[in-house]
């Protein structure tokens, strides 16, 4: 979107300046030419019609030029995006090439967009360039011809020059002007739509939801394969343990439920305590995925995400997810910073300090993706009685846990792949 705004702040808000400008240059020039001669006015109104056409000879492809550029630029962002969050896996595996290549493709083609785009806006300038020369010397030949029939002074040649001079200059004004403002129009009305207010229709604002339903919810893949889901009820407060054949579609059910993923069919709804349908607060839902994300600072402040008014809390949360024993293992305890090059924390205390996150900010729907696959089962069972022991909502992801586990949780939904 900032791309798009500066180009069209280069190629429209830029030139209504000079379309402004070459608009009085033409203006004046008709007052003058009225004092001279009428031949010469309407030959100049002529002149000022055909310029007016002129940029309809490249605004479609100049058009196309801007919005590929617009759309490689979105693919690059989408590229780096996509590819820099793996960077770690890349960097294991000595891939880095990939990486290069991958970025290199999509950086070149919005080069090549760019290239286009310039191409296009100089050939714009060399057709109004070439036309205001012919103009310029039309109107300086209709003079001479003028002054020889005895229809103008020959003192009047002398302003006729000049008024070439300034016409060629407001041609080349107004038709370059226009060309630029035509060829981003569609690029406009883009982000016209973009920037559109969204309007809530629902009952109530931003709270947390007391149940969440899915309606008829399905997802389909670019390449062919799609994910159906049960009609799903989870209310307030519930233990849930969300389990499920491989590729069932688990881990995606909580990206749709945060709105990371949008569903090509049916609706999840969000409702408050008396049933009414909501703009859920997704601050107030905590989302665990597989890979636990931490930064590179000190435990202390991944646990509170670097809110110092939580760090009262941060003891009894440590205590209840087991991560106590493993701080004793480092001299600075809480403050030993995490160095994600030197990995110098295991996967299991990396999944408990995200675990010791969610107890310490409260959350009050929790959705945990494996939240506990790299921990022993000891821990793990000490870890959930704690965890379930919360008035939160609670859903689960796991496959490998036995039935004592699986019946501290209120109850399971199996989700099948079709």
């Amino acid at each position: 979107l900032t791309n798009d705004l500066q180009m069209v702040n280069e190629n429209y808000i830029g030139a209504i300046f000079n379309l402004l400008y070459g608009s009085v240059l033409i203006i004046s020039i008709i007052i003058y030419l009225i004092m001279l001669n009428w031949i010469l006015l309407l030959t100049i109104c002529l002149i000022v019609a055909i310029t007016l056409i002129l940029p309809k000879l490249i605004e479609k492809p100049l058009q196309k030029a801007n919005q590929l550029i617009s759309d490689s630029n979105q693919v690059y962002l989408d590229t780096l995006n996509n590819w820099l969050q793996g960077l770690e896996q890349l960097r294991q595996f000595a891939a880095g090439a990939k990486l290069f290549s991958v970025s290199q493709l999509a950086s070149k083609k919005l080069e090549d967009a760019n290239v286009k785009q310039t191409t296009y806006t100089k050939l714009l300038n060399a057709i109004t360039g070439i036309a205001s020369a012919i103009f310029g010397l039309i109107i300086f030949l209709l003079s001479g011809v003028l002054v020889k029939n005895g229809l103008l002074e020959i003192s009047a040649l002398m302003v006729v020059g000049n008024f070439r001079f300034y016409l060629n200059q407001a041609i080349n004004q107004i038709s370059n002007a226009r060309g630029q403002m035509k060829g981003v129009k569609n690029l406009i009305t883009e982000i016209d739509e973009s920037t559109k207010s969204v309007q809530n229709l629902r009952k109530s604002g931003f709270t947390t939801p007391a149940t969440i339903k899915t309606k008829g919810l399905g997802l389909q893949f670019s390449n062919g394969e799609s994910l159906s889901y049960p009609d799903l009820q989870i209310n307030q407060g519930e233990k849930i343990l969300l389990t499920g054949d491989s590729g069932a579609g688990k881990s995606t059910l909580f990206k749709l439920i945060l709105g990371d993923i949008k569903p090509s069919r049916g609706e999840i709804i969000f409702e408050d305590k008396d049933g009414n349908e909501i703009v859920p607060d997704l601050r107030k839902i905590g989302y665990f995925p597989q890979d636990p994300v931490v930064f590179p600072a000190s435990i202390l402040d991944n646990v509170t995400m670097f809110n110092e008014k939580l760090d009262s809390r941060v003891g009894k949360a440590v205590e209840e997810v087991n991560l106590a024993s493993d701080l004793e293992k480092f001299d600075e305890g809480l403050k030993k910073k995490i160095d994600l090059d030197k990995l110098n924390i295991s996967g299991g205390q990396r999944q408990k300090i995200v675990l010791a996150r969610a107890k310490v900010h409260d959350s009050d729907i929790i959705l945990i993706d494996e939240g506990t696959s790299a921990i022993d089962q000891k821990a793990t069972m000490d870890i959930l009685h704690n965890l379930l022991k919360s008035k939160a909502t609670i859903v689960f992801i796991a496959h490998n846990f036995n039935t004592k586990m699986r019946g501290l949780f209120d109850r399971e939904i199996h989700l099948v792949k079709e």
